[in-house]
């Protein structure tokens, strides 16, 4: 088996993860497997293969898996097998961490810090408009005015949720 990969080595580069390429180096590529027979390749997941086709097109391999084997074995030369996929790796999700804060046993917050400071700041200047003197005409005409701005599309693509839920407390 080693005699025929020996017969099937092709030269690739190895582009990193910033972007520097190393090699030329020397695989023999089998299909799931490539197999590098250099161990001093410079080779490690997330690496990307690039290995020029008899068209003059490249062939991208983005690594998922190395595996060093570095003594000799049985007649088996130390080598890589680098496992791989041919399309680029998604990018990894972020992790979502709900907050739950409890103060006492009227004040319980849950979710995102900054939505729940914006609600409660806008949530006490409708109170303040409300148990103000000023007439409610003026009352209403500032309570029209916030949710004017609070639906503005800029505001909103600032604000989110923290705007709509804004709103809600506002009665016109």
């Amino acid at each position: 088996m080693i005699g025929i990969l020996n017969k099937m080595k092709e030269d690739f580069y190895v582009q990193k993860k910033d972007g520097s390429t190393k090699g030329s180096y020397q695989g023999s590529f089998t299909g799931t497997v490539i197999i590098v027979s250099d161990i001093k390749a410079d080779i490690q997941e997330g690496d990307v293969i690039i290995r020029t086709l008899p068209n003059g097109n490249y062939d991208r391999y983005y690594i998922t898996e190395v595996v060093c084997y570095s003594q000799s074995l049985g007649g088996i030369p130390a080598h890589y097998q680098v496992k791989f996929t041919k399309s680029p790796p998604s990018q990894q999700l972020e992790r979502s961490v709900q907050n739950i804060n409890i103060h006492g046993t009227q004040s319980v917050q849950i979710g995102d810090h900054n939505i729940q400071h914006i609600t409660n700041t806008f949530n006490e200047l409708i109170q303040k408009i409300d148990s103000s003197s000023a007439s409610e005409t003026e009352k209403q005409q500032a309570k029209s005015l916030l949710n004017q701005f609070l639906t503005h599309p800029l505001v909103v693509s600032i604000l989110g949720s923290a705007a709509g839920a804004t709103i809600g407390l506002l009665k016109l």
